[in-house]
């Protein structure tokens, strides 16, 4: 039974470790994870997109200037339309000067090559090309999907520009565009990614950059405009995003955080736990002291009355000088022993008187007159400031003043060299407040704890009771006493109490 009885306390303390640490470390870390690999997922799309768009700006420029260069071109042999050997010599020309041209011709209306700047040895006809057809019958530049030539059997692309005279097209000025110089172009503007230029039918053109692992990669896509290509750039994440180490990442550090969280939540509980056994321990250590003293307190007060009876015939028997002083000597104990009864009965029963509705105001004057006499023995000043209006409360009258008198009492022998004793009087919403300050020794904080605990005193002669039956008086009329001291400076202790309404 023992045993299963300690299985069930682990299993219980392990679920509930659980669900205060690992469940909460487990959910905040999924949605974190997932919050930054979506954003780092967004980080590198852009990116793969910034460099596709730059890339095929790139391109565009690249095919813009190739084309404005054909046209120009086209302009100079419409000047020399008739003389083929001078048009020859211009096409040869710059090709040898620009090398993204592998071929220049020069086609009549029907396709037939008239002058090819590669060598040819047998009549070509490109009329059944779909850029040649375009060319002729919209009388504008076209440019022609990737290709393989059918002069130089190379992978091109053409740009076929029509010459038109007077309102007719008389021949097609056609140049082969090497796609190796479009890729040598794009090489030159790589940075980090990888792209890949492919056609209408998927097929890949061009590749430009590396790419260690393509397949942790980001793509990015966008079609370019003056032919029917898509262009698509691949970036490697900057850092390792994969979801997997990321969780785990966040989840050493919540767990870390929530097992902070659980094991100072734990003290504070476990802290708490032992003050409500430290309050409860001095319940029951009034409980025991209130049934001892109820029980006692009779059968000690008879003897002590017989023996001071009896002390007092003997003291009439022998009048000489010593014998006087042990009778007073014995007397002073006798009363003292009455006295420590009387706070043990207040212990042991503060509620059997009936409580009744007084001014705080009216019951501290009543003392006063007791408080400034002793004040004035110790060389003490006294100040006393009253609130302005009522203060009514529910106590007993004597009670009242045995507590106040007996902390003006405390304070009167912590300044044995004089000083100050202030009695405040305030109301504090629907409180009354009752402050008692002296500028006397003080006590260091290891004591001010133990102050309202019973028989524990710094004085020689105290029975360490008076201030656990200040504290006893005060909670059976619903209120709160407390202390802050400080040492060489002084004692304030604060008595707060409900008010009633009449």
């Amino acid at each position: 039974m023992v045993i299963n009885h300690k299985i069930r306390t682990i299993s219980k303390k392990l679920i509930i470790y659980i669900l205060l640490t690992l469940v909460p470390s487990v959910l905040i870390s999924y949605y974190f994870a997932d919050h930054q690999v979506k954003d780092a997922m967004i980080q590198n799309k852009n990116r793969a997109q910034k460099y596709a768009n730059t890339h095929a700006i790139n391109i565009e420029n690249f095919l813009g200037e190739t084309v404005g260069r054909l046209e120009m071109l086209a302009s100079s042999i419409n000047i020399q339309h008739s003389n083929l050997t001078n048009i020859e010599a211009i096409l040869k020309d710059t090709q040898a000067k620009d090398s993204r041209f592998s071929g220049f011709y020069l086609t009549n209306s029907s396709g037939d090559i008239l002058i090819s700047t590669n060598p040819i040895t047998s009549l070509i006809n490109v009329g059944d090309r779909p850029y040649f057809q375009q060319a002729i019958n919209t009388g504008q530049t076209s440019i022609s999907e990737a290709h393989i030539g059918r002069v130089t059997g190379r992978y091109i692309i053409t740009i076929a520009t029509p010459i038109v005279q007077h309102g007719v097209t008389e021949s097609v000025l056609l140049a082969s565009l090497r796609i190796d110089e479009i890729e040598k172009s794009l090489n030159g503007f790589i940075h980090d990614e990888f792209i890949m230029v492919s056609d209408s039918d998927n097929q890949t053109l061009i590749k430009a950059g590396s790419l260690a692992n393509k397949d942790h990669s980001v793509k990015s896509s966008i079609a370019i405009t003056q032919v029917p290509w898509t262009i698509s750039a691949f970036v490697i994440p900057e850092h390792d995003f994969a979801y997997k180490n990321v969780f785990l990442k966040y989840l050493v550090v919540f767990l870390t955080i929530t097992n902070i969280i659980f094991l100072l939540v734990k003290y504070i509980l476990l802290r708490k736990r032992v003050e409500h056994e430290q309050k409860q321990t001095e319940i029951q250590k009034l409980e025991l002291i209130g049934n001892l003293a109820a029980s006692t307190a009779h059968e000690i007060r008879n003897p002590l009355t017989g023996i001071k009876g009896l002390i007092t015939l003997l003291s009439e028997e022998h009048q000489d000088q010593n014998s006087q002083y042990y009778f007073g000597v014995i007397q002073q104990e006798i009363d003292r022993i009455n006295g420590i009864v009387s706070e043990l009965l207040v212990l042991g029963k503060p509620t059997t008187h009936k409580l009744k509705t007084y001014d705080a105001k009216t019951i501290i004057k009543e003392i006063e007159p007791i408080i400034q006499s002793e004040a004035n023995l110790m060389n003490v000043e006294l100040i006393i400031h009253y609130a302005n209006g009522e203060l009514p409360i529910s106590c007993v009258k004597d009670h009242l003043k045995q507590v106040i008198l007996n902390l003006s009492k405390n304070s009167l022998q912590a300044m044995p060299n004089g000083g100050k004793l202030k009695i405040i009087l305030e109301k504090h919403a629907q409180t009354c407040v009752i402050r008692v300050e002296d500028t006397g020794v003080g006590m260091p904080k290891e004591h001010l704890r133990h102050a309202f605990s019973p028989f524990f005193t710094m004085k020689k002669d105290g029975s360490g009771l008076g201030l656990t039956v200040c504290k006893r008086i005060i909670e059976s009329f619903g209120g709160q006493i407390g202390m802050d001291s400080k040492p060489h400076i002084g004692t304030q202790v604060e008595i707060t109490l409900p008010l009633i309404d009449k």
